[in-house]
């Protein structure tokens, strides 16, 4: 019996709503805060692996105008590896940026019925998986029960039926194709996968890695560490850059001519940078095998090109097309024409003085 006031009573019932409140909220809160912490921790990352990435280049191209190719081709192993972290990095940041964006979205979902459903799911599946591993290694999975009644109780055989249709109805149809959503369902994915497998050890993203799990369950973490999700695949150049594998010798010999290239490099030796050998009949010469190519010209004493002249226009009433070959003519009729009219008027071109005058005064009784 509770022998508390009333007012402390409601005052107690307050505190425990809040508390819940408080609770609900508190796992979105510390998503959003591990997401902020990650993001840049991924970027800084990326900045020291390309920093290191060219001193490493800068130190191969001495190796290789020292001549020391073996030790080169071991060393630019790291440099390949190096940038294959840093689209790692890239591709996961793209990921919990948007994580983080739909940071309220993804707790909506998990914390409520779909999420239940998702869990379900996974649990299913994860089961599927176990049997046929175990079938695949040779062990006997158990004898079926026999659906018929033993001892001839057929209700209870029918009340077993219909609470295995219960079961069976709670569970997501097998047409769904995403558990909770499609894009955070394949971040999730993204994240679990490279969780062990990331160059670096993160501890920011390993918070998010168990955060992740809460909301889609244990099954879909272990599944997609694997890559055995049934709809949710993780992307090919995610799967293509976490692949322990040593870089192909074409790679290799790709790194290292680019490498000597950017730092002025001859590699290999002797080999030259140009448009590559000419052709053995220009070499002594002009070829003789071929004619040199000729301008066309006229037949019938015309131009092989037409020019149509311009239209007329109110600031040029009588355009004319002037040819490249014709301005000399051009000058020369200029200059004759100044030539006659200066001779006309004395040889100097300059108007005497009783001209002027007669000019000014014919201007003058113009009204």
């Amino acid at each position: 019996m509770d022998l508390k006031p009333p007012q402390q009573q409601r005052t107690h019932r307050g505190s425990q709503s809040d508390t819940r409140r408080a609770d609900r909220t508190l796992p979105q809160t510390r998503l959003v805060s591990t997401l902020r912490l990650l993001i840049p921790r991924l970027r800084l990352l990326q900045k020291k692996d390309t920093a290191s990435s060219v001193v490493q280049r800068r130190e191969l191209s001495q190796l290789l105008s020292e001549g020391r190719e073996a030790s080169a081709r071991i060393r630019v192993e790291n440099v390949i590896a190096t940038d294959i972290a840093v689209e790692v990095m890239e591709m996961v940041e793209l990921y919990c940026e948007l994580l983080l964006a739909r940071a309220n979205v993804l707790d909506q979902l998990a914390f409520g019925e779909k999420g239940t459903r998702a869990r379900l799911r996974a649990k299913e599946l994860l089961k599927k998986h176990t049997q046929a591993q175990a079938a695949a290694d040779g062990s006997t999975n158990p004898p079926a029960e026999s659906s018929a009644p033993r001892f001839g109780f057929s209700w209870l055989a029918g009340s077993q039926k219909k609470d295995k249709e219960a079961n069976t109805a709670d569970l997501p149809s097998e047409d769904e194709d995403t558990y909770m959503d499609t894009a955070l369902d394949e971040a999730a994915v993204a994240v679990f996968y490279a969780w062990h497998r990331f160059p670096h050890d993160l501890r920011e993203l390993t918070m998010l890695r168990n955060m992740l799990g809460e909301r889609y369950g244990k099954e879909f973490m272990t599944l997609a560490q694997e890559n055995k999700i049934d709809t949710v695949k993780v992307p090919d150049r995610l799967l293509k850059g976490l692949r322990v594998r040593p870089p192909g010798q074409e790679l290799v010999e790709l790194y290292l001519r680019e490498i000597a290239k950017a730092y002025g490099v001859s590699w290999p030796a002797g080999e030259e940078e140009g448009l590559g050998d000419a052709p053995p009949e220009f070499i002594n010469g002009q070829d003789d095998s071929r004619d040199p190519p000729q301008t066309p010209r006229p037949t019938d004493g015309r131009s092989p090109v037409s020019v149509a002249p311009p239209a007329p226009r109110t600031d040029n009433p009588n355009p004319r097309v002037k040819v490249p070959g014709d301005e000399s003519n051009d000058v020369g009729k200029a200059g004759s024409a100044t030539t006659n009219r200066s001779q006309a008027k004395g040889g100097t071109g300059i108007p005497e003085l009783d001209e002027l005058t007669r000019r000014f005064a014919e201007l003058k009784r113009k009204p």
